[in-house]
């Protein structure tokens, strides 16, 4: 099937496809009357971009080629041009809230600010454990979870104590290592 053009004789301009290019032309579907194919038009400018994103513009002076004025006014120009059209389109921006938290159980899954704070935690505790689960099965030495790093800074006994802080003053480690 190929798309085409027509007008008919009554003025009425379709696109309809047909067989071939050989193909006899179709009948006007607003009036009947017959109908001839006429050139298509193709526009040749006037395409819509989005520009560069916020991650491609230079974060350094050596992006800037060393402050060079006409890259700083390039760059200055595509940023406000970028800026104007996150205004009238606001997906195109992304989320731009403050970060509270990036690492440990956030890593890969931020927490910014507006979350909700106790669904946040649950969420990427539930979604580390999930993680070290999967990497645990797949050890060759058959490893538990329990020997993996704990992101929150506990040992991996519940005891509540930060791994590697002394039992009672004692100077052992949770290990039973003596530290020195």
């Amino acid at each position: 099937m190929i798309l085409y053009d027509f007008r008919c004789d009554s003025d009425h301009r379709f696109e309809a496809g047909v067989a071939s290019m050989s193909s006899p032309a179709p009948d006007c579907p607003d009036c009947g009357q017959s109908s001839r194919r006429i050139l298509t038009t193709v526009r040749t400018s006037g395409f819509a971009s989005a520009g560069r994103s916020r991650e491609e513009m230079p974060k350094s002076w050596k992006g800037m080629s060393g402050g060079d004025p006409g890259a700083v006014d390039y760059w200055r120009r595509s940023m406000e041009k970028r800026e104007k059209l996150e205004e009238r389109y606001p997906e195109l921006g992304g989320d731009r809230r403050p970060i509270l938290a990036h690492e440990g159980i956030f890593q890969g899954r931020p927490l910014r600010a507006g979350d909700d704070i106790g669904a946040s935690v649950e969420a990427a505790v539930k979604a580390d454990s999930a993680q070290k689960a999967a990497a645990a099965e797949g050890r060759p030495d058959g490893g538990s979870a329990t020997k993996t790093a704990n992101p929150a800074g506990t040992s991996a006994r519940g005891s509540g104590k930060p791994a590697g802080a002394s039992a009672k003053g004692s100077g052992a480690t949770q290990g039973g290592a003596s530290r020195r």
